[in-house]
């Protein structure tokens, strides 16, 4: 088997190489030892190279569905980043079979962050460890004008058990910054909610700003063990509930509770988090050279989130679900759907039920949450101080709140507050039932009295 010369390594990073692909039978060369993924998209192969012993992972699209333009363009990415310790390694080794474009990477024995991270997350320490090495590597590609576009679980991989080695890997919608791309088949959970507000098959410039909200969605979930809602539109109350609760903190207004899921962070992982997934695509960091200043302090602390509720299964996102089907048939159909922005990831089979457990977390509404009000506008009002920014305190009032855009989602923190005119009336009667009651009990100290409770009730 023939490999790439290192030539191809040559010139700007944006200048992609294209060479002959040496032909190759893959049973001559190559035991293949495990199918690591497969799908549409093509397989992952664990294999040994038959003449030097050596074990790498094959990385085989299939000519069906790849221009061999974007084969080239991913391989010439991945040959070019390689040299940093937090990015995969990809081998100067790249072929044809009959029916697959192909090349060569290093093996993570440990598999990739979905399969590592439970329900409860990876704790504070371990998460950190992700968070320095995933910003240091996608530094390292923004600083060459390369945005990665597709930052998620599924695409960094754990070479060792305690964290310490992750590698950022899968450039196959890496592209040079303010390159127009268009919108596919983005994961909705990990999506800017700027690229959602764009339609299928239109176009939007690529911007580091978008790998800066999918690196902390990636945080987020290595915390909590949860994904913050399950995506970033109108139409997800959780996501609602959060826009508010960030524009409460930059203008002078009641303050907003925080979100569930949040109150289990810190004021200052809070702080990050807002930073990171700023809506306003204008205001969000275009890098992440200022974690640094987060790392040192505490990120968990704050209340821990309440019982988990279950999901049916017909009540989860199927965005999130992985197909782990090897049937060749079915991979035109896969293909399609993906074309529709329908996630159809592969990976191994604890995946699904990892994904199932996370979902559940995430899109249940907040049920018989009984916590003091009082006490969270308080610590909103000591962070207002502490950053310096001023809120007057106002006595708690009904805020009427906007139904979403489903139509049928209340607030999950609670019923929404009566409409004016409802509460007029119904404050008027129960202060003529109390009217009505004392007058009864003047009149006769020896007559049973008179009750408002039922006329309230019925009125």
């Amino acid at each position: 088997m023939g490999t790439v010369s290192r030539k191809a390594l040559g010139g700007s990073i944006h200048r992609i190489r294209e060479f002959e692909l040496e032909k190759v039978c893959l049973s001559d060369e190559f035991d293949i030892l495990q199918i690591v993924g497969e799908g549409w998209f093509g397989k992952i192969l664990l294999a040994e190279h038959r003449h030097t012993d050596t074990e790498m992972v094959l990385k085989a699209l299939p000519k069906q569905y790849t221009a061999l333009r974007d084969f080239y363009r991913e391989f010439h990415y991945g040959l070019h980043l390689a040299a940093h310790r937090n990015i995969i390694t990809t081998y100067d080794v790249a072929f044809e079979t009959a029916g697959f474009y192909v090349f060569a990477q290093e093996y993570a024995p440990l598999g990739d962050l979905t399969s590592n991270v439970s329900e409860t997350g990876i704790g504070e320490t371990h998460s950190k460890r992700v968070a320095r090495q995933l910003a240091s590597a996608l530094e390292h590609m923004h600083t060459r004008d390369l945005v990665h576009r597709d930052v998620k679980l599924d695409n960094v991989l754990v070479l060792r058990s305690d964290f310490s080695r992750v590698k950022l890997c899968d450039f196959g919608e890496t592209r040079r910054v303010n390159t127009l791309v268009r919108r596919r088949n983005e994961w909705l959970p990990y999506t800017p909610p700027e690229v959602l507000l764009t339609n299928t098959d239109e176009t939007y410039k690529a911007d580091t700003s978008h790998d800066v909200w999918q690196f902390a969605i990636v945080v987020f979930v290595c915390l909590t063990g949860c994904l913050p809602w399950q995506k970033a539109g109108p139409d997800d109350p959780r996501y609602v509930r959060y826009v508010q609760w960030q524009a409460s903190n930059n203008v002078i207004m009641m303050p907003v509770r925080r979100p569930k899921l949040f109150k289990q962070l810190s004021s200052r992982a809070q702080r990050l988090f807002r930073k990171y997934l700023e809506p306003r695509p204008e205001k969000r960091p275009k890098g992440l050279a200022d974690l640094q200043r987060f790392l040192d302090d505490r990120w968990l602390g704050g209340r821990v989130s309440a019982e988990r509720g279950g999901a049916e299964d017909d009540e989860l996102c199927p965005s999130m679900y992985s197909y782990h089907s090897s049937a060749e048939e079915k991979d035109k159909l896969l293909f399609t759907l993906t074309q529709y922005g329908i996630e159809t990831t592969v990976d191994r089979s604890a995946k699904k039920d990892r994904i199932r457990e996370w979902i559940q977390s995430s899109v249940i509404e907040e049920e018989g949450e009984e916590e003091a009000e009082d006490e969270d506008v308080e610590e909103e009002r000591e962070e207002r101080e502490e950053n310096g920014t001023f809120s007057p305190r106002l006595p708690p009032r009904a805020q009427p709140l906007s139904r979403h855009a489903s139509g049928n989602d209340p607030d999950p923190d609670g019923p929404e507050p009566l409409p004016s005119a409802a509460a007029a009336a119904v404050a008027s009667a129960a202060a003529a039932a109390a009217a009505s009651a004392a007058a009864a009990a003047a009149a006769s100290v020896h007559s049973p009295p008179h009750t408002a409770g039922s006329r309230s009730a019925s009125h």
